[in-house]
């Protein structure tokens, strides 16, 4: 089996009880006839590991290193059929994913492009409609490849720079942590862990949900750190700010193993072995989210709440919250990396004016609103009209009636709400003249929520904002705004999300038509309506060509406010049309054919939108030598 044992130090043996031997917990497929081939030339370094903070995911595989360039080899890791690919400007990007004999996948992401007979059978079903996004399930062994065949090259789609990301996945579809096969041999990592910071997470009494935090930082080095004397009063959950090393590489990667032991008890495990993509968005709540909303650091918990369903803890005593009795405790908290290489960093945590929690089943998932002596919410109990006669019950085919038979409604010119939201059935929040309502689906909510929501309007902008703010939910709710009258007439109007902690705005696709605003949420954050006036900018077109040797037509475009709409936007060549991708990390729009041979003087027409509509066209002559 590839699965790794290790020595542990003497000097930390007693922390680690027997009965947490976490490495005997084998997946099947991971055997010693399962082989698998380092999936690229380029390096053996890598950039990420299994299970690091993502903007909205784990990290579901791990990314090797290709030093900024693009275009190394990518190969097949063993035999297997192309079961998937796609292509875009998000996400994955180009991928590959190859599916085995055992019925479990391989994935290659970012790639440049795909191998010469791929990549013209991709072309081939994008040119039918000319679109550049692709999403395809080849049919049964039409691309067959051995271990070792070249399937790609890397590249930068998608998101991040120059990179190979790799996963493996099993027969259910889910990433499994590549390092426990023998792919883990490739790399060079003899150095531990590296603790900076310890985050505090006060909680009240009452449901054990988060009130506020402090951040202290870790003294010390090479494998042994102190965070000193700290005093809490009433019940608190720890946090680290960890990250591991390998040799001769500058990253900074995520740690497999996390312990929290007290007094030879050990209070929390956690390994990062495998998760289920649909539990994948619970790395907010394996995360500290309110400290990750406010300094943009992953902090790992030590202890877990309710709606955290990620099946990585391996023990937990009272949930890991420690909510003991005073005095004072000293506390060791081990990180160890897929080679068994540890840190430990200490702490003594003094605690005054507190009495012992006893048995803790339950952690509340999110804070309650802030106290806001000003906020007067809406009485909800008064009601004069029929659930059939609101314009929440008639306003669509995604809301049935009957479901809000017992709601009442009542129509008022009330800005500002609270109302409890329930998880596992579906609920509303919506200000008491119903022309504002967010729809949260049965899994929306990882747990009961009492929220405020606030809706301030001027003339120019509308901000609805929320207490508690930047909270992650599970499943996309669904927003529906009934637009006051004076901003019927605008025709580009934008939704934007906005972070109360930095200011900054973020562009929501929405759909705005008839008076309406329609979109999805993927957390519950302040939104903002305002008008973005302002057409794409766009640059030179230039002709070049791609790695592939491939003649394109490169346009530099940026909109600060709305970003491009690749999708809506056009480019003909000498009056052909083409495919129009779009390089978001480097603001091009492409022209793409791969029938595309230029003349000595080209003509490019451009049409180039933004999000909320606006257009910039243009039409020039490109020469070409």
């Amino acid at each position: 089996m590839f699965h790794r044992f290790f020595i542990i130090p003497l000097s930390v043996i007693f922390l680690l009880p027997s009965s947490l031997v976490y490495g005997q917990d084998s997946i099947e497929f991971l055997n010693d006839s399962t082989e698998y081939l380092w999936p690229t030339d380029a390096t053996k370094y890598l950039s990420s590991t299994f299970g690091e903070t993502r903007s909205a995911h784990l990290h579901s595989g791990i990314d090797i290193r290709t030093w900024g360039q693009e275009g190394y080899k990518v190969y097949a890791s063993r035999n297997g059929t192309v079961h998937r690919i796609g292509i875009g400007p998000h996400g994955y990007g180009n991928v590959i994913y190859l599916r085995h004999d055992d019925d479990t996948y391989t994935v290659y992401a970012h790639l440049n492009r795909f191998e010469t007979d791929l990549q013209a059978y991709a072309d081939s079903i994008r040119l039918q409609d000319y679109r550049f996004e692709l999403d395809h399930f080849p049919n049964d062994d039409r691309f067959v490849f051995q271990q070792g065949d070249v399937i790609g090259y890397t590249g930068s789609t998608g998101v991040g720079p120059p990179h190979l990301h790799f996963e493996i996945r099993d027969s259910n579809f889910n990433p499994i942590n590549p390092l426990l096969s023998n792919l883990a041999d490739d790399v060079d990592d003899s150095l531990p862990p590296v603790f900076t910071q310890l985050g505090i997470e006060f909680l009240s009494e009452q449901n054990y949900s988060f009130t506020g935090y402090e951040i202290f930082p870790a003294r010390g080095s090479n494998g042994h750190y102190d965070f000193g004397k700290i005093t809490v009063n009433g019940p608190v959950g720890l946090s680290v700010n960890v990250h591991d090393k390998a040799n001769r590489a500058p990253n900074s990667y995520a740690v497999h193993s996390l312990m929290m032991v007290q007094d030879g008890d050990t209070l929390f495990h956690s390994v990062k072995d495998q998760f289920s993509f649909y539990h994948s968005n619970d790395m907010f709540l394996d995360r500290s989210y309110p400290i990750l909303a406010r300094t943009r650091q992953g902090f790992q918990r030590l202890f877990r709440v309710s709606g955290n369903r990620l099946p990585i803890y391996q023990s937990l005593k009272n949930e890991g919250v420690i909510h003991w009795k005073q005095g004072e405790y000293t506390i060791q908290i081990v990180a160890e990396d897929i080679y068994g290489n540890q840190s430990v960093a200490s702490l003594t945590l003094n605690i005054e004016n507190s009495d012992d929690g006893g048995d803790i089943q339950y952690v509340a998932t999110y804070p309650l609103p802030s106290q806001d002596l000003n906020f007067e919410p809406h009485n909800w109990v008064s009601s004069q009209i029929v659930a059939e006669e609101s314009l929440i019950a008639s306003a669509g085919p995604d809301i049935s009636t009957s479901i809000f038979r017992e709601k009442q409604f009542l129509y008022t010119t009330h800005t500002s709400s609270e109302k409890q939201l329930i998880p596992g059935e579906v609920d509303l929040l919506h200000t008491a003249d119903q022309k504002l309502w967010i729809q949260f689906p049965s899994e929306a909510l990882y747990d009961s929520l009492t929220v405020r929501m606030n809706v301030q309007q001027t003339s120019n902008q509308i901000d609805i904002e929320f207490s508690p703010v930047k909270l992650p939910i599970n499943r996309s709710a669904r927003f529906n705004y009934i637009l006051p009258e004076n901003f019927r007439h605008k025709e580009t109007l934008g939704l934007y999300s906005v972070d109360p902690y930095r200011n900054r705005e973020r562009f929501i696709r929405a759909d705005i038509s008839n008076g309406m605003v329609r979109a999805s949420l993927n957390e519950i954050t302040n939104l903002r309506l305002k008008e973005d006036s302002i057409a794409p900018w766009v640059g030179r077109p230039a002709i070049t060509q791609n790695l592939g040797g491939m003649h394109i037509v490169r346009i530099p475009v940026k909109d600060e406010d709305s970003g491009i709409d690749f999708r809506k936007s056009k480019i003909t060549v000498n009056g052909e049309k083409g495919i129009v991708e779009y390089d978001p990390e480097k603001n091009f729009l492409i022209f793409y054919h791969p029938r595309f041979l230029p003349l000595p003087a080209n003509t490019v027409a451009y049409e180039v939108f933004d999000g909320v509509g606006n257009r910039r066209a243009g039409e020039v002559t490109v020469p070409y030598n």
